[in-house]
């Protein structure tokens, strides 16, 4: 079995969740034994799996299905969801969006997603497709807890008191607005959030701005940092206080390194993340100020929630990850094929997406 594993526009999106589950699954599948290639206009396959939906996307997708070959699109994303408070008109458009996207994953011999909340949302979406969750999977060799780091990154951000850190692009979904006012109360501990700013004609969001340029004086942000591990590390607890997520990668790469997790109690996780066992759950703002005080007093809490990590890291390993890919692929490569018409496609591959590359740095999370 050979796989093109594709991801449009690689440049665009190379600092996004987008590219870590991509690349994720590309050495999840490798581990698996599985053979893996990533250039749909090359070299031949047996089955294309898409992890973007743009226009190269829909191309080679309708491309494929006239040679017969089966397609897997991957929904990172489930529509107006995970789509609103995001960039700026993103609550305009989103209907759109999220109508493209229903549209998109129609086209596939199967939909991936990363949890079953995610699936839901695309059933009740109206995607009639075959849905499967697979984990977008967290690189345990990667996000390895290394002291030296952790030493490195306290050093070079002046942290020398018990560290609370985010990651994300920041923005209102993310949840930045009610970290920074966790982080009012708590004036007795550090705070750090990874991610990048967007320009304002990106993401204008009036009220965050104002927040932001007010931020209280234990805050540190720093924009992304490469060295995402390190920079974890560096920290003793994640409070993510996102507002919707698909899975959040950010919680498994903070588990891989033994980092506690507070999390916001969303739907989206009451299939995974269990409250006193693997994370603590808050949903307001002096509810995630006494789970970190928690965690920050209570070294046998802090220790539990430790272990909790470590079986969810590895419950999330890319070892899993890749057979349950495989498994998933042979099933679907087993389907008899469907007839239907496909939308047209042009007989012309479009432009690559190009982006003003100013506007696209690296970040933790999309």
């Amino acid at each position: 079995m050979r796989v093109c594993l594709y991801l449009e526009a690689e440049e665009v999106v190379s600092k996004s969740g987008f590219k870590r589950a991509y690349e994720s699954h590309r050495k999840a599948l490798r581990m698996a034994g599985v053979e893996v290639v990533t250039d749909p206009a090359d070299e031949p396959y047996d089955l294309l799996h898409l992890h973007a939906f743009g226009p190269k996307s829909l191309y080679y997708l309708g491309k494929a299905k006239r040679e017969g070959i089966k397609v897997v699109v991957h929904a990172h994303s489930v529509g107006a969801h995970d789509f609103r408070d995001s960039f700026t008109m993103s609550n305009v458009i989103a209907p759109l969006y999220e109508a493209y996207l229903k549209f998109f994953y129609e086209q596939g011999d199967a939909v991936f997603t990363p949890t079953e909340f995610a699936k839901r949302q695309l059933l009740r979406a109206g995607v009639r497709k075959r849905i499967e969750v697979v984990s977008n999977g967290v690189d345990r060799e990667r996000f390895r807890f290394d002291p030296e780091k952790r030493a490195l990154y306290r050093r070079r951000f002046g942290l020398a008191r018990f560290t609370v850190f985010g990651a994300g692009n920041i923005i209102p979904r993310k949840g930045v607005t009610d970290f920074l006012d966790v982080a009012e109360l708590l004036p007795q501990y550090d705070f750090i959030w990874y991610g990048h700013r967007w320009p304002k004609a990106l993401a204008f969001h009036p009220q965050m701005e104002k927040r932001l340029d007010e931020k209280p004086p234990n805050v540190i942000l720093p924009g992304f940092v490469e060295d995402t591990p390190g920079a974890f590390a560096a920290g003793d607890v994640l409070l993510f206080p996102s507002k919707t997520e698909t899975q959040g990668l950010v919680i498994l790469e903070a588990a891989s390194l033994g980092r506690p997790v507070v999390v916001r109690d969303l739907p989206e996780y009451e299939d995974w993340l269990h409250h006193g066992e693997n994370c603590l759950k808050a949903r307001t703002v002096e509810e995630f100020a006494e789970c970190v005080r928690r965690l920050a007093e209570d070294r046998t809490l802090y220790e539990k929630l430790q272990e909790g990590a470590e079986r969810l890291a590895q419950e999330h390993s890319l070892e899993r990850v890749g057979r349950r890919l495989q498994e998933l692929y042979r099933s679907v490569l087993a389907q008899p094929p469907e007839p239907r018409a496909l939308a047209p496609v042009s007989a012309e591959e479009p432009r690559p997406l190009t982006v003003p590359p100013d506007d696209f740095r690296r970040h933790p999370g999309l």
